[in-house]
């Protein structure tokens, strides 16, 4: 098994209608995606609490987001890409202005261990 991750970026505000349809849709979105075989594990972001860059060597904070359309995480495992691929494309997101990026991730640590 390989580790995804699901990114979603808010392009547009939508209607109470629309939201409330989203939860209806997303939920049937998991539930498909359950019955493959899949556990989700998301995370809904909170307001930036602080934004931090280096400018030389000073440390700059920045007020916002540097992205504040960036707003939900959804990590699972899947035994290929090509599910991983299908899982992110039958979002139901994407009906409702939203951009679904997925990409595999690995944790440092193992890096960490082997050094």
């Amino acid at each position: 098994m390989k580790h995804y991750i699901l990114i979603f970026h808010s392009t547009r505000t939508l209607s109470p209608e629309e939201v409330k349809q989203r939860g209806v849709d997303i939920a049937a979105w998991v539930k498909q995606v359950t019955e493959m075989g899949v556990a989700l594990d998301p995370r809904a972001l909170g307001e930036t609490l602080a934004n931090f860059s280096a400018d030389g060597n000073q440390i700059v904070s920045r007020e916002g987001s540097s992205d504040p359309t960036f707003r939900n995480l959804v990590f699972f495992d899947s035994p290929s890409s090509e599910q991983a691929v299908t899982i992110a494309r039958i979002h139901p997101g994407l009906r409702y202005g939203a951009t679904v990026e997925v990409h595999e991730w690995t944790s440092p640590r193992g890096l960490a261990a082997t050094r």
